[in-house]
């Protein structure tokens, strides 16, 4: 008796044992399925956290296909999506209460007296609207500050303009890079990066008599990792017209880094610091690299702390190489990071754009 007892006792064991390693496998495929939902309601498709999975689970993938650096710009990663799909990305007061009871799921709502014979408070929620004030529009004081002639400005730089002749082209892999204005990601133009590459070429044909095309087609739709294969045929496009082009600039905004590392001060100005990448892969990489040495140089020379400490930032490989595969011409600049605001950077456009003319000019 005592032996069948025992056998029964290892077979409800077995069974409770069985039951565990189903719970587990239910609750790894609902954290899987709620990281593919997270992962597609980015426009960025996951292509970092994507890559960083497979290069922890096959560590010999990383160094032959995938590089992380490609994606150095994404910013939906491994982490963060296991934190969303765990549901511990809302650790706060009101998202703990929130998830509980309904009510308390809006914390921005607004108390009100009511007048009928009680003094009775009643908390409501204030239902969405478009304010006016809550519009983000450029204060005159900047559109003043922009219109004005910059302390950078050298006049002694200017040449006649030949529109004929283009020498630069700008344009935006990821045209909906915002400053801290708007938020990361905006199509608010004088917000973005777009709309600091306004100022850039404004300054290089009015101010040095730079023949510019700026381009402003959005190339970062979804899947984002794809943005730098659609710009490349924005550039190839503008190489057949204009194979003589002297600087081809993918201008963007850094993602991440606080903003003392990406801000400066220059003649009374606070002004985003500008960085330059490079991708070692790309065939014409010696010549690029000739380049973006000589635009160094002047900028410390003239501005010593205009540029980021960093100067220059090498990847072993880039995203379709950040297009420089496809002329010497090619360079890419971060404009501050995030936490700039849009007028730091375009003041700092009309640093860089001095910086070009005496590149270019001289």
């Amino acid at each position: 008796m005592q032996w069948v007892n025992g056998d029964n006792k290892n077979t409800k064991k077995k069974k409770q044992f069985s039951v565990g390693y189903i719970l587990l496998i239910l609750i790894i495929v609902v954290v899987i399925v709620r990281a593919v939902g997270i992962v597609n309601n980015y426009r960025e498709r996951g292509g970092l956290a994507y890559v960083q999975l497979l290069n922890y689970s096959m560590p010999i993938v990383e160094t032959q296909i995938y590089d992380e650096s490609a994606y150095r710009e994404n910013t939906v990663d491994l982490k963060r999506v296991l934190v969303e799909a765990l549901g511990l990305n809302n650790i706060t007061t009101y998202g703990i209460i929130g998830n509980e009871i309904a009510y308390f799921k809006n914390p921005l709502k607004e108390t009100v007296t009511v007048s009928n014979n009680t003094n009775s408070r009643f908390n409501i929620f204030t239902p969405y609207e478009v304010k006016e004030e809550s519009i983000v529009r450029m204060t005159d004081e900047d559109i003043a500050e922009l219109n004005s002639v910059s302390a950078a400005y050298d006049p002694s730089l200017k040449k006649t303009l030949d529109p004929n002749n283009v020498e630069v082209l700008i344009y935006h892999t990821h045209t909906h890079e915002g400053y801290i204005d708007v938020g990361a990601d905006s199509s608010e133009e004088d917000f973005t990066v777009v709309g600091v590459g306004n100022v850039l070429a404004q300054e290089l044909q009015e101010g040095y008599g730079i023949s510019v095309i700026h381009d402003k087609t959005i190339h970062d739709i979804a899947p984002y990792a794809d943005s730098y294969f659609r710009s490349q045929v924005t550039v190839e496009s503008y190489l057949e017209q204009f194979p003589n082009l002297k600087l081809i600039i993918d201008l963007h905004r850094d993602g991440g880094p606080d903003k003392d590392r990406t801000t400066t001060e220059i003649n009374g100005q606070s002004l985003a610091r500008v960085e330059f990448v490079t991708s070692q892969t790309s065939p014409y990489y010696n010549e690029m690299m000739e380049t973006v040495n000589s635009l160094i140089t002047i900028a410390d020379t003239l501005f010593p702390t205009f540029l980021r400490d960093e100067k220059l930032m090498e990847y072993p490989s880039g995203s379709n190489d950040f297009n420089q595969n496809l002329s010497p011409a090619c360079i890419l600049t971060e404009f501050g990071a995030d936490k700039n605001t849009a007028q730091e950077s375009k003041l700092s456009a009309k640093y860089l754009a001095r910086i070009i003319a005496e590149y270019l000019n001289r």
